[in-house]
């Protein structure tokens, strides 16, 4: 006899609180006044943002620029609490999250606005001519931070807070809303909309190739030759395009190129069985042999106009920002629910238990390699496309930066776990402290030994957890 599915839990309405907040922020920072100006009159936040003249009052808008994407995160995060009610608890904390990120620019406005002597106009106090999105958003933020107090029912087991938060995704996206939220009080500049645009922009190539890390590792593999793989296959791009290839053909290029290098590297592991690390330690001297050989020290110049991919903003958004978001989405899906993607966690987990199920090593890590060889390429194209210059030699440490955020992002160095996601929000963890340090005054070369703690940390962690498993 079957089982009886049980039935859905009921929703309430503190259920949407997060969807209304969002639209209630969203719509007022859009579309309401947020002050009013003696000459512009009423003026929405784009309008005191478009130019210097724009804002007559010279009203703080430091990080005013956060309080919309705030907001997105808590559409996501109501979307999230309608679909899963009984994880409202665990929600409730998220939102209050960032229902403070939005507060951090009203923090910093009262500290650093004088709100007193009346304008020049002789028309009364500053805080008289803030409008009406002002005040609504304001009131709106500070709903979401106070409603983490408001008791929630009881949740089943897979839905507590210790339960949720136990995984490091929601570790890493506690870590980076903190970050901000700490540093944006202490230097509002961190929360500027360039800062954060430069941030997420100018490492999603890094974060591309922690994607292709990331399966490589799952199988229990890895890969150290990606840093001098990306070098090259910039400067391969470049060199194409100058001596007239078309731009789409000297994108598309690098990736064939990478998946070649990805199948050298696979077959040595999978038929050979020589240790993945053995085998790239090696491949990266070549490549990068090859490099200085055949650049010999010459940056790629005057490349085309349409070459520069990265330098692209559909929509506003600049391009890198959409390829890592629609390549990481991709990935965790793929990962999640296609057989190949379950079976490169089965080989991880246990390849005798794997071998006994039907699954073929060898294809398993050649195919593994193969997909690592083409997200190189793609992060290759997105490096050598940033800047108007390529240089010849491969980015600094780029291997560590990649492997780090796919260990950090929950990856186990010893294969069979991790996901996607993890592996994208460590690289922009990474890159937020980074950009912190610079804003608190501490060196950024602080950032190595930081990067070499989270990793003995999340391997700690990794053993720790599986010693559990095993008791």
């Amino acid at each position: 006899m079957k089982k009886d599915k049980a039935a859905p839990a009921p929703r309430h309405a503190l259920d949407f609180l997060g969807i209304a907040l969002a639209v209630v922020i969203i719509g007022a920072y859009f579309l309401l006044p947020f002050v009013i100006q003696p000459e512009h009159g009423p003026s929405t936040v784009a309008v005191l943002t478009e130019s210097k003249k724009a804002n007559e009052l010279g009203i703080f808008k430091t990080g005013l620029e956060v309080v919309p994407l705030a907001a997105l995160g808590m559409l996501l995060l109501g979307v999230w609490n309608v679909l899963v009610p009984g994880a409202a608890r665990a929600i409730s904390l998220l939102l209050a999250l960032a229902g403070l990120l939005a507060l951090v620019y009203y923090i910093n406005f009262f500290r650093y606005t004088p709100l007193g002597p009346p304008n020049e106009w002789g028309e009364g106090t500053l805080i008289g001519s803030l409008g009406i999105a002002f005040w609504i958003m304001l009131g709106a933020s500070a709903v979401a931070v106070l409603q983490a107090l408001i008791p929630r029912p009881v949740p089943a087991p897979r839905y507590r807070v210790a339960k949720l938060f136990g995984n490091q995704e929601s570790v890493i996206l506690f870590g980076l809303l903190l970050l901000m939220i700490v540093i944006g009080l202490a230097n509002p500049r961190y929360l500027q909309e360039r800062n954060i645009s430069d941030n997420l922009a100018g490492n999603a190539y890094i974060a591309v190739a922690a994607l292709g890390m990331t399966m490589v590792i799952v199988t229990g593999n890895i890969d150290i030759s990606v840093g001098s793989l990306v070098g090259l296959l910039a400067v391969i791009s470049g060199r194409l395009v100058v001596a007239g290839t078309p731009a789409p053909l000297a994108w598309l290029a690098p990736l064939v190129i990478g998946g070649g290098f990805g199948a050298m590297i696979g077959f040595l592991v999978a038929y050979l069985r020589i240790p993945s690390i053995v085998v790239t330690l090696g491949m990266l001297s070549i490549i990068k042999g090859i490099l200085i050989i055949w650049a010999q020290g010459e940056r790629v110049r005057d490349m085309p106009a349409d070459y520069f991919l990265s330098q692209m903003r559909p929509l506003g958004i600049p391009m890198p920002i959409i390829i890592m978001v629609v390549l990481t989405i991709g990935v965790a899906l793929w990962m999640r629910y296609s057989a190949t993607g379950r079976a490169f966690y089965a080989l991880g987990g246990n390849v005798e238990a794997a071998r006994l199920s039907g699954l073929s090593r060898r294809r398993l890590v050649m195919t593994v390699f193969i997909l690592n060889g083409v997200f190189v390429g793609v992060a290759s194209v997105m490096y050598s496309t940033q800047f108007n210059i390529i240089q010849a030699t491969p980015p600094p440490a780029l291997e560590l930066s990649v492997i780090t955020a796919s260990v950090v992002g929950g990856v186990s160095i010893l294969g069979g776990t991790g996901t996607a996601v993890g592996s994208t929000m460590a690289t922009l963890l990474l890159n937020f402290i980074r950009s912190a340090m610079v804003f608190i005054n501490v060196s950024p070369f602080w950032l190595k030994a930081v990067q070499g703690l989270l990793i003995l940390v999340t391997v700690l962690a990794d053993l720790l957890r599986r010693r559990r498993q095993r008791l």
